[in-house]
């Protein structure tokens, strides 16, 4: 068609151009009245059907107070009266079908028994305005029931679409009629006005065709009007008086011309064959190497979840062992070893990981302040360790002073370190390993050096190609060859360059240099060992396992099971969303891959439930491609944790979500200042005493003094011992710190009685704060049989509890609850 319209006469194609033109234009005019016209008619269309709701809603109200179903089904059989009207449902409160009215003909059968089924089965979220859909030939209406604030139902209106496209079809036939009639208005216009573009044309194209016929240039054309046309016809003339003048000129070069166009041509055309066969030959290439490229993502990704997935079940039975107390202390040697083995596993892991993300220029530096002689010490301790296994020596030297706190990204400068070292000891049987360190203008420079076997010198530049490991088979060691080749590449990433020296026999020197700025008044983090969590303070929480692997479910269900947590079980997201629909899990542990739905699919669907789309969703994989982390979160998960699980990041994510009061193992040491489990201090009174003679630094009447109070309340023996003792040593300062803290007020704290630890304080506020006193002094007698330290503090609980002094008894164990 187009070819056609080119090839017409210009009056034509003037008529075609204002015709389609006009038809755009009309088109365009009459479409937007007419949609215009059905939003409209749609939108009065639902907002009377909500207004019908309403009216049904009202007229049902005593029919749902009164759960009279035959009164609101003969309401709404008034209906009948409205042709469009297909099928209206009546829910109540609690969701379930309370009558309803079917168009005569339509099957008196509801398609779905609870209110919940259809907002799930529309994907709508319930809304006390009301919410509408439209789908093939039905509109469907969902408006809730208020009755004095409160919702007592939802009406459920379905009305055919029959107006609607009677509407719709008036208004196709309105643009027909009014288009067919401007067209055809238009080319009668067309066909008479076209002559005063055509006519001055066609007389240049008479002359045109003039001087092809007879090959002369002498034919000049005549001008008709002064507009652009009458322009292009004197410009016409004038061309053809310089065509005259240069056509003698041209004949002359024309044999010569003809000769050097036909050589330029065979010329371009070869070097056209060329560059289409290199061409051809760089898109297979590239084609290869994506395909090469792809082929290797699948494979490391593939590898690693497959080699995560059973070190999950070695690594999580390994923790879960390391934490049961009843077992012998002889395997404790054995599951060290189990838990080594595998992290090892996981680290050859991670490096070939590592290697493909440094390929791919996708892997990114996490700088961070962090305490530089720590860092160093860290590492000296394990490879000193590793030396002496190996019956070698290691020395560490300080070629200058070290900055206290550098700015880096400490996992990777670890990992540069560490491979080097590994490396050095690895090669080296006799002798030893040096690792030497300088510092100059914010410049670090780390060289390790081996008395090992060496490197040939035309080996050296093949140590760091990935997979590689050279020199005699007989003498290479374990590991995958990736060491050098992934700690040279982040060496470059980090902005320095890995240097190597090695004689063949003599050993072997590698250093590199690092832009590492020092931090001006760095201050050493205090590092708190966190305690070993054994149970949960209060209340029990539920967790809904998911995953097609029973291995992994029951590391999971073994390691948080003893911790007080109720646990379900599911192999799939379609039997996840069943359980949690049933149980109501206060957290889901979902992993990514399974059959029949996958973590992802479940997740979306689970946030698309009312009653579950808060619970918290935490994604489990043994794909740790950061790509899958993004992809859970876009789901809606709440957070990520990869495989094999520590049971430290699991503990910390669910005590962070479920805002949990973890129970500590009590053979942790807890910072006491006066150690109070030890000594029962003398009261406010005595103290208030022995501290003014040590402030006067007159020790021996300290010592003398605590010494009487002893002998008329043996229960400060130990005290009086504790002051004797630092005033031997002169200890005058701590003296005073001891007495003063037995100084405060005793409506807090009764200074005669040793007090619970911290978390059996906890257990106690939690007990008292709800008002159960009986068993607050229950605990509290449970306590004192295990520490019979205790006692005193038990009977003045039971004391408080049977005059029903309950602030009083919240009063003094929180007391206990600060500075322990």
């Amino acid at each position: 068609m187009i070819k056609s319209f080119k090839n017409a006469s210009i009056k034509n194609k003037l008529r075609v151009i204002i015709l389609f033109t006009s038809a755009i234009v009309l088109s365009i005019s009459t479409t937007a009245y007419v949609v215009g016209d059905l939003i409209a008619f749609r939108r009065d269309m639902v907002h009377n059907l909500f207004i019908l709701a309403d009216l049904v809603g009202i007229n049902s109200i005593a029919g749902l107070l009164f759960d009279e179903s035959d009164t609101a089904t003969e309401n709404i059989s008034a209906l009948k009266a409205n042709k469009h009207i297909v099928v209206t449902y009546i829910f109540s409160k609690d969701g379930n079908l309370f009558a309803g009215y079917f168009k005569e003909g339509i099957p008196k059968q509801a398609k779905f028994k609870t209110v919940a089924e259809y907002y799930l089965n529309y994907s709508l979220e319930p809304n006390d305005e009301g919410n509408f859909l439209f789908e093939d030939e039905h509109v469907n209406i969902l408006k809730p029931i208020i009755f004095k604030g409160n919702s007592l139902g939802i009406v459920y209106i379905q009305s055919d679409l029959t107006a609607f496209n009677e509407r719709l079809l008036w208004g196709v036939i309105i643009v027909i009629f009014v288009l067919t009639f401007s067209l055809l208005l238009a080319f009668l216009l067309a066909s008479r006005l076209q002559q005063v573009i055509t006519k001055p044309i066609y007389q240049l194209l008479t002359v045109m065709t003039s001087i092809a016929d007879d090959k002369g240039y002498s034919h000049r054309a005549t001008k008709i009007t002064n507009d652009e046309l009458g322009t292009l016809t004197l410009g016409f003339n004038n061309m053809l008086n310089q065509i005259e003048i240069r056509n003698t000129e041209l004949q002359a070069y024309r044999d010569g011309l003809e000769e050097m166009v036909a050589t330029r041509t065979d010329e371009l055309k070869k070097r056209t064959d060329e560059l289409v066969k290199s061409s051809e030959q760089l898109a297979k290439a590239r084609d290869e190497a994506m395909a090469a490229n792809k082929a290797k993502s699948a494979f490391l990704a593939n590898m690693s979840h497959e080699l995560r997935t059973p070190l999950n079940g070695i690594l999580g039975y390994a923790q879960i062992m390391e934490r049961d107390k009843s077992l012998p202390e002889k395997y404790n040697a054995g599951i060290n070893i189990i838990q080594n083995s595998g992290q090892y596993l996981l680290t050859l892991i991670s490096d070939i990981l590592d290697l493909s993300k440094i390929e791919a220029d996708r892997i990114e530096l996490y700088p961070t302040d962090f305490h530089f002689d720590d860092f160093l010490q860290n590492i000296i301790d394990i490879f000193q360790m590793r030396t002496k296994q190996k019956n070698i020596a290691f020395m560490y030297e300080k070629l200058s002073h070290l900055p206290t706190g550098i700015h880096a990204d400490e996992k990777r400068l670890r990992q540069i370190l560490i491979n080097l070292l590994s490396n050095a000891i690895k090669f080296t049987d006799k002798g030893g390993v040096s690792f030497k360190i300088g510092y100059h203008n914010n410049r670090i420079r780390f060289q390790i050096e081996d008395t090992g076997i060496g490197i040939a010198e035309n080996d050296i530049d093949k140590i760091f190609t990935p997979f590689q490991q050279v020199g005699d088979q007989s003498v290479q060691t374990e590991g995958t060859g990736l060491g050098l080749s992934i700690t040279k590449k982040l060496t470059e990433i980090m902005g320095g360059k890995l240097n190597v020296e090695s004689k063949f026999g003599k050993g072997s020197t590698f250093w590199l240099t690092l832009d590492l700025p020092n931090i001006a008044g760095f201050v050493k983090p205090t590092i708190k060992k966190e305690p070993n969590i054994i149970g949960i303070i209060g209340e029990s929480h539920k967790i809904l396992i998911v995953d097609d692997k029973e291995a992994n479910r029951l590391v999971l269900t073994n390691l948080l099971s003893p911790l007080g947590f109720e646990i379900f079980e599911a192999e799939n997201g379609q039997e996840c969303i069943k359980i949690a629909l049933e149980e109501k899990p206060d957290l889901i542990l979902t992993d990514l891959v399974m059959p029949i739905m996958d973590g992802f699919e479940a997740t979306r669907q689970i946030r698309r439930i009312p009653e579950l789309k808060d619970v918290i969703i935490i994604m489990i994989s043994a794909s740790v491609f950061d790509y899958y982390k993004q992809q859970s979160m876009e789901a809606g998960c709440d957070d990520f944790l990869p495989k094999p699980i520590r049971a430290e990041d699991l503990l910390k994510q669910l005590g962070k979500y479920l805002k949990l009061n973890w129970l500590y193992d009590d053979e942790l040491p807890v910072e006491n200042i006066l150690e109070a489990n030890e000594l029962i201090g003398p009261s406010k009174e005595q103290a208030e005493i022995i501290f003014d003679l040590a402030m006067k630094g007159n020790l021996s009447k300290v010592t003398k003094q605590a010494n009487e109070f002893a002998q008329d309340n043996k229960n400060l023996q130990q005290f009086a011992e504790k002051i004797s003792e630092l005033s031997k040593d002169f200890e005058e300062e701590e003296i005073c710190d001891l007495i003063e803290s037995y100084m405060q007020d005793e409506s807090i704290i009764e200074t005669e009685q040793i007090g619970p630890s911290k978390e059996q304080a906890e257990i106690l506020f939690d007990l008292a704060m709800k008002g159960n006193l009986s068993k607050t002094t229950k605990q509290a007698n449970e306590f004192a049989q295990d520490n019979k330290n205790l006692q005193q503090f038990a009977e003045k609980i039971s004391e408080l509890a049977k005059d029903f002094e309950e602030e009083e008894i919240c009063n003094l164990i929180e007391s206990y609850m600060k500075n322990k």
